[in-house]
């Protein structure tokens, strides 16, 4: 059993708006850029930091790669490479908002992505101390591969539309799931499950004054449960997550109903948590690496194609 949209997701008003959300977030993610690469007095000194920081978190094997892209960028010129990217960001978020070429802004997104992935956050390293997110690049490559699959202009030399849309769609979904399983395996290592609190206290410095006084207040819930129950609750959600995705097509679009309204809920768990609302919030710190407000937050996205998707497919099946 498929469970791709079953209507004429192109001209679905729903997935459409949340195209145009993709293409705000994309506008900010820019002006961000902007800011702290182009505008700010240190501005050619911030772009160089942003790209060589990866370097040296990343396994000796694929440290000299980003070695070069960083000499490539100072003989380049940092600014010019900047510039670049501002315009990319915008020319992605004016497709996505006015409806036009979204195919192509959709291929060109996910290269992009993928490309800043590697060279800006260093394959996600260092996967250690805890960590057990690979980067919201990820998250928006994927969603990019949702936009391809309902893009209006969206054409297929070989097939039928649908049955791309169909294939796209599906591919999206199961990436979507890999990427939750990747994150849960993380959660059941010892960095992670032995040293759950710290992922709270760890985000508190810099914080505002109430987003501090949240988290340590949770912190003190967490110690009063016990840190490696929570731990466990944790790994044992992203699991079922992750299955969920992954086997929608075994279980069906009811219970993958549940597994979307649990995960977008989860991850809005873990953003006003771990994540701290996305904090602290500086030019460099928030939306430079496309973490608007933080990575777990455009966990939603994916969510939401799957859920108007899955709704779509219970208006057809009734």
């Amino acid at each position: 059993m498929q469970l791709a949209p079953k209507f004429d997701s192109a001209q679905d008003p729903a997935l459409r708006t949340l195209v145009r959300i993709f293409g705000v977030v994309w506008l900010i993610n820019a002006a961000f850029q902007a800011m702290a690469w182009l505008f700010a007095p240190a501005a050619k000194a911030n772009f160089i930091h942003a790209l060589a920081k990866p370097a040296a978190t990343v396994p000796e094997g694929i440290r000299p790669l980003l070695v070069a892209a960083v000499r490539t960028a100072q003989a380049v010129g940092p600014q010019v490479i900047a510039g670049i990217m501002v315009v990319i960001a915008i020319l992605l978020g004016i497709s996505l908002l006015s409806g036009r070429k979204v195919a192509l802004a959709a291929r060109v997104g996910i290269v992009y992505c993928l490309l800043c992935w590697v060279f800006f956050n260093g394959f996600g390293f260092p996967y250690s101390g805890g960590q057990t997110d690979p980067g919201v690049l990820v998250d928006y490559a994927i969603t990019f591969l949702f936009v391809l699959s309902v893009a209006p202009d969206l054409k297929s030399a070989t097939r039928g539309v649908p049955e791309a849309r169909g294939r796209l769609w599906e591919a999206a979904r199961l990436w979507f799931g890999l990427l939750w399983l990747f994150d849960a395996a993380l959660k059941w290592l010892p960095a992670f499950m032995f040293h759950f609190t710290s992922q709270i206290t760890g985000v508190i410095a810099g914080q505002p004054a109430w987003v501090a006084a949240w988290l340590g207040f949770v912190a003190e819930i967490i110690h009063a449960v016990g840190p490696v129950l929570i731990a466990i609750v944790v790994g044992l959600s992203e699991t079922v997550i992750a299955i969920g995705l992954l086997g929608a097509n075994q279980i069906g679009s009811k219970w993958l109903r549940w597994v979307i309204l649990f995960g977008m809920a989860y991850s809005l768990g873990v953003w006003c948590t771990a994540e701290a609302f996305g904090g602290p919030y500086s030019t460099a710190g928030t939306g430079v690496r496309g973490n608007v407000l933080g990575n777990v937050l455009m966990y939603l996205l994916p969510f939401l194609f799957l859920w108007v998707g899955t709704l779509r497919n219970r208006t057809t099946e009734a």
